[in-house]
C-alpha cells in the first residue's frame, strides 16, 4: 500500500512538473498574481495606449530560443490597434508595426529570444483602443519555439468605457431669468430628470419631473429670488432665478 502512495506521488510530481511551462507576471501588479492560463483585466476610459508589460518565466527546465504570437480571441472594432515587443528581460528586443499586426492571429517568426531555465523574458502588449467603439476585447498572447509555438499563454482583456460614458455629465439652462410669467428649463445629458424649486426661506414651492425643455408657470410666485435643483442618476445642479412681476 505504502510502494502505491509513493508511486502516485511520483507520478502526480511528475505532471505537475510537466505542466509548469511559463509564469506569466504583470509589471505593477501588486497581486504578483502568475496569469499563465488566465486572464488580465484592464479597465481604459479612454483611448490612450494601455502599455502592458510582462515577464514572461522559463519553467520548462530546459535552455532553448523562444518565440510569441497573439490572436485576437474576440473580434475587434475597425479601429481598434494593437502591436507587441519581444526581448531580453533587460528590454529592447523587436518590436512589431500594427500595420503588420492588422490580423486575428500573428505569429513572430524570428527574434528568438534565449532563456535559461527560471530566466525571463520581456512582452509588451500595447492596445489602441478606440474612442468611439467602447466595448470588450480580449487578446491571447502565446510563447513557445518556433517548433512548437503554443506552449504556454495568456489572456489580456481590455474594457473601454470611456469617461463620457460612465459619467454622464448633466447640464442645466434657465431663460429667462429674471422672469415674470415663466422659465425655461432645459437639461442635456439625461432624458429626465427630477426637479425642486426652493425660495429664499427654504420653503418648498415645486416639485416634478422635466424632460428636454420644460415650461414652467412662476406667474404665481411672488417677488423674490428663488433656487431650482435638477437631480439625475446623483447629479445635482442648482440655479438661481430672480422673478420680478
Amino acid at each position: 500500500m505504502k510502494k502505491t502512495i509513493l508511486s502516485l506521488l511520483l507520478v502526480s510530481g511528475m505532471i505537475t512538473t510537466a505542466n509548469a511551462q511559463f509564469e506569466f507576471y504583470v509589471h505593477g501588479d501588486l497581486t504578483q498574481t502568475n496569469y499563465a492560463g488566465s486572464t488580465y483585466q484592464i479597465q481604459a476610459l479612454s483611448d490612450a495606449d494601455q502599455d502592458t508589460k510582462v515577464d514572461i518565466v522559463n519553467k520548462t527546465g530546459v535552455s532553448d530560443s523562444y518565440v510569441v504570437g497573439r490572436r485576437k480571441l474576440t473580434p475587434t472594432a475597425p479601429y481598434w490597434t494593437d502591436f507587441l515587443c519581444w526581448g531580453g528581460s533587460a528590454g529592447g528586443g523587436l518590436c512589431i508595426d500594427s500595420t503588420i499586426m492588422d490580423q486575428d492571429y500573428f505569429q513572430m517568426q524570428n527574434s528568438a529570444v534565449p532563456m535559461a531555465p527560471d530566466s525571463m523574458g520581456l512582452l509588451e502588449s500595447h492596445i489602441d483602443p478606440d474612442y468611439n467603439t467602447p466595448g470588450t476585447y480580449t487578446y491571447r498572447y502565446y510563447v513557445g519555439t518556433t517548433q512548437d509555438y503554443f506552449m504556454d499563454s495568456m489572456d489580456i482583456e481590455v474594457t473601454l468605457t470611456p469617461l463620457s460614458v460612465l459619467e454622464p455629465k448633466l447640464t442645466v439652462g434657465i431663460q429667462p431669468n429674471p422672469a415674470s410669467d415663466y422659465i425655461n428649463v432645459q437639461i442635456d445629458g439625461f432624458e429626465s430628470a427630477a426637479i425642486q424649486i426652493v425660495d429664499v426661506l427654504g420653503n418648498v414651492v415645486m416639485n416634478s419631473s422635466l424632460s428636454g425643455t420644460t415650461k414652467i408657470d412662476v406667474a404665481e410666485f411672488r417677488n423674490g429670488i428663488y433656487f431650482v435643483t435638477v437631480s439625475a442618476a446623483g447629479t445635482r445642479v442648482s440655479r438661481k432665478v430672480i422673478v420680478r412681476h
